[in-house]
C-alpha cells in the first residue's frame, strides 16, 4: 500500500498538481496488455459451460488461433476477391492496397486483432500463415513489376505494408482527423511513393 502523502506546506500547492501529473503520465505511458477472453466468459457468452468448450477446443490459445485463422480467411478472401492475375503488376499492386486498406477500415476490431494485439495473442500464432502469404504476394507483384528484385523486392513489399498499417491504423484511431482524401486514393500514392518506375535492369533480372 502507498504511503500517505504529507500535505504541502503553504506556498507549495502548486506541488501536487505536478506530482499528480508525473504519476499520471507514468501509469498512462506503460505498455498495456490487453488480456483476451476465458474461455469461462465464452461459454457465458454462447450459453454452455465451459466444458463444453473443451469438446472442441484443447485450449483458450487454441480457440483464440482458430478466431485468428478466420480472420485472415476473410482478410485473404476480399483480397483474391479483387485481384486480376491478367492485370499489369503495378495495378494489382494497387488493388490490393486499397482493398487491404479498406478491409481494415470496415473492420477495425478484426484489424487491431490481426495486427494491433500480438502481446493478446497465443505465442506462433502470428508466424506464417496467411501474413507471411500475403508479403509473398506483394514481394512478387514487386519483382514482376521490375522495381526490386530478389531480397530486395521483400523488403520492398514489407515497407509498402508498414507504410499501409499506419494509414489504416490512423485512420481507425483518428477517424475525426481532417483526412485530405480517400483512404484508397492514400494507399495509391503510398504503394506509388514505394515502388516507383520499374528499371530497367531490374526488370531484364526479375
Amino acid at each position: 500500500m502507498a504511503q500517505r502523502r504529507a500535505a504541502n506546506r503553504r506556498g507549495e500547492g502548486d506541488q501536487l498538481r505536478l506530482e499528480l501529473i508525473r504519476a499520471a503520465t507514468d501509469l498512462l505511458v506503460q505498455p498495456r496488455q490487453v488480456s483476451p477472453p476465458s474461455l469461462r466468459a465464452i461459454a457465458r457468452e454462447v450459453g454452455v459451460s465451459p466444458s463444453g468448450v473443451y469438446l472442441h477446443f484443447a485450449s483458450q490459445d487454441d480457440l483464440i488461433a482458430a478466431v485468428i485463422d478466420a480472420q485472415y480467411d476473410e482478410l485473404r478472401a476480399a483480397l483474391a476477391a479483387t485481384d486480376k492475375p491478367a492485370a499489369e503488376p503495378l495495378d494489382r499492386l494497387l488493388a490490393m492496397a486499397r482493398t487491404y486498406v479498406r478491409w481494415g477500415i470496415d473492420h477495425p476490431g478484426a484489424y487491431q486483432l490481426l495486427f494491433e494485439s500480438a502481446d493478446a495473442l497465443p505465442a506462433g500464432s502470428m508466424a506464417g500463415g496467411t501474413g507471411d502469404e500475403i508479403m509473398d504476394g506483394v514481394a512478387a507483384l514487386v519483382r514482376a513489376h521490375g522495381s526490386a528484385r530478389g531480397a530486395e523486392a521483400r523488403h520492398t513489399g514489407m515497407r509498402i505494408w508498414i507504410a499501409l498499417h499506419g494509414l489504416v491504423s490512423l485512420r481507425i484511431h483518428k477517424p475525426h482527423a481532417s483526412w485530405a482524401g480517400s483512404a484508397e486514393r492514400d494507399a495509391a500514392a503510398l504503394v506509388r511513393a514505394h515502388v516507383g518506375a520499374p528499371s530497367a535492369a531490374a526488370a531484364r533480372k526479375r
